[in-house]
């Protein structure tokens, strides 16, 4: 009877948080000649358009010019606790003669909400922030203690980037974990305890500060140069998670340093076994499988943290794995686990139109603008072999291929198909350059998503070569410069 009461407590807890989302207001006593911005941000996996699937969620909630008005407020929807990120802007741009003006007048605070709160931040003269209202102190505790993030710590402790030896940053990082630790003592003992905003501060602060060991030992093993770690150097480095790392409940996932640190933590271990110490980011088709496994033993008593970790695997699975074995069998395992997840679809979409772009198999049509509004389709361009380049900003690619384009000749022409959501044709023909064996092309947010259904287009493998009859050569050759091997074979392969 007592566990069913408390289940219908939390329950009714949930639906009231639901039904009420956290207001804040924003007031200035004077206009000033700045902007104040809230994003909410939200630890989710969620589809974004020409991107793929982002693992962290931001969703601007208001933007208030202060010398235009005195007041604003915006609504923030959530149904359970969060941070809200506010950034001050100043107005007047960088100049010359002080081109870091801007940046040294912007900042960003980190704000922790409820739902059904209602906080008032009023700047005064100086561009201080006082807070009234619900859970004021939470605002005023983060604001003297907590940055952005732990890099911006780094000129407050006179970090040298030109110096090897920054030991003495560790120090003063050390002193602050102390210091957080003891004012949050103080802090709680002078208000009502809050689980989750007790284990962000808890799980900040212990990761924050084994980082700056990291930052300093990196600095120290590589002597400030641009050198490659040898296994035992980078086994030195990945030692420092592993010896300091530890588990905070799932609350812990609001703060972006501990979700890093997690997914760290979880593949350290597959990494050395499979001897990835060049580059850890570049796991094998057994390494992700193993990685996925131990996340889920490992994060069993975190249902959370481990539908949030087991998601990523996934998705890495899904994008940065040529092969879809991998990713179809994390798929099965995953929709058994989480049948009602809302990236279930998107998964199996992706998968299944990476099996359909296999080698020899003809490659999907698609018609879209040129320069002069001609339209173009994929299949017209049959009779000579095409390097197709998915662009995910203005002129991406293009410097690094020019070299190639020039090598190639008239007998490869190089197709650019810009995949940059949100850009006005207008707008994207004024950066094209014309050139003899180049064809820039323009599609629409509608035909973005209409391609990575058809080609699934991710950063990662921005490439494809298709022969002169129109089938696939390789679809997965990844963005590898300057020398592109992997681009080049599948060149002298197409005919």
């Amino acid at each position: 009877m007592k566990f069913l009461l408390s289940s219908l407590l939390a329950l009714a807890t949930l639906n009231t948080w639901a039904q009420n989302p956290a207001k804040i207001t924003i007031k200035s006593a004077e206009n000033t000649d700045y902007t104040y911005s809230l994003t909410l941000e939200r630890p989710r996996f969620h589809e974004t358009l020409g991107v793929g699937l982002s693992e962290t969620e931001f969703e601007p909630v208001g933007t208030f010019d202060l010398s235009q008005q005195k007041e604003g407020t915006a609504t923030v929807p959530i149904s359970e606790p969060a941070l809200v990120r506010l950034v001050r802007t100043p107005k007047n741009a960088a100049t010359n003669t002080n081109p870091g003006g801007v940046r040294n007048e912007s900042r960003t605070y980190l704000l922790y909400l409820i739902p059904n709160d209602d906080l008032t931040i009023n700047v005064g003269n100086a561009n201080e922030l006082a807070f009234t209202g619900d859970h004021a102190d939470r605002q005023v505790f983060l604001q003297n203690y907590f940055l952005d993030n732990h890099y911006q710590y780094l000129p407050a402790f006179s970090f040298n980037p030109r110096q090897i030896d920054n030991a003495a940053i560790v120090k003063q990082s050390d002193s602050l974990a102390r210091l957080r630790t003891q004012q949050y003592e103080v802090f709680k003992a002078a208000h009502p305890a809050d689980e989750a905003f007790d284990t962000f501060v808890n799980a900040t602060t212990q990761v924050e500060g084994y980082l700056m060991q990291g930052i300093v030992k990196d600095r120290e093993i590589r002597k400030n140069k641009a050198v490659k770690l040898t296994p035992e150097q980078r086994k030195e480095l990945n030692a420092i998670t592993l010896n300091n790392f530890k588990l905070f409940p799932d609350a812990a996932l609001a703060s972006a340093a501990y979700r890093n640190e997690l997914k760290k933590w979880v593949m350290i271990p597959v990494t050395e076994k499979y001897s990835l110490e060049a580059d850890p980011a570049a796991l094998s088709p057994e390494a992700v499988a193993e990685v996925y496994q131990s996340s889920a033993e490992k994060l069993s008593g975190y249902p959370k943290q481990q539908e949030y970790l087991l998601t990523y695997w996934l998705n890495y699975a899904s994008t940065a794995l040529p092969s879809t074995q991998t990713a179809r069998s994390l798929l099965t395992d995953f929709e058994k686990r989480y049948p009602g997840a809302a990236v279930n679809g998107y998964f199996s979409k992706l998968i299944s139109a990476k099996e359909k772009l296999a080698q020899g198999s003809m490659a999907p049509d698609f018609t879209l603008l040129n320069k002069d509004s001609s339209a173009v389709s994929l299949s017209s361009l049959r009779g000579k072999p095409l390097a197709v380049a998915f662009a995910f900003n203005l002129k991406q690619h293009e410097p690094a291929l020019k070299l190639l384009e020039n090598a190639k000749g008239d007998s490869i022409l190089f197709v650019y198909v810009s995949a940059t959501p949100g850009i006005p044709f207008g707008t994207w023909k004024q950066y094209v350059e014309q050139r003899p064996n180049a064809l820039h092309l323009y599609a629409t947010d509608e035909q973005i998503e209409k391609l990575k259904e058809s080609y699934a287009i991710e950063p990662r493998f921005p490439f494809m070569v298709i022969d002169s009859n129109g089938r696939i050569v390789n679809r997965w050759i990844p963005q590898d410069f300057p020398d592109n091997k992997a681009l080049q074979a599948g060149l002298r392969q197409a005919k």
